[in-house]
């Protein structure tokens, strides 16, 4: 299926959106923890998949914190995920 240039345009500023509301906090061969938006958790499920991918690895989530109010400007809320990556 081909998409037509206003469906392109679209799905690029989605995925524009997805990734500016993930923040990486902290990672490693062995995990990654990031800020989410709240209303957002798929972000941190993505970042995960791909940055645990890189070493052959599967993300598997560790933790999850309540929503917070955010300081940073680009959320209101904020989530912690934390994820390891296993074999």
């Amino acid at each position: 299926m081909r998409l037509t240039r206003p469906a392109a345009l679209l799905a690029a500023l989605l995925l524009v959106l997805l990734a500016a509301s993930c923040a990486v906090r902290h990672e490693s061969p062995n995990g990654i923890t990031v800020e989410v938006d709240a209303n957002q958790p798929e972000a941190a499920i993505i970042a995960a998949r791909e940055h645990c991918e890189k070493y052959g690895k599967k993300a598997v989530q560790r933790y999850a914190s309540e929503p917070a109010p955010s300081p940073r400007l680009l959320f209101l809320e904020s989530q912690i995920i934390s994820f390891n990556c296993v074999a």
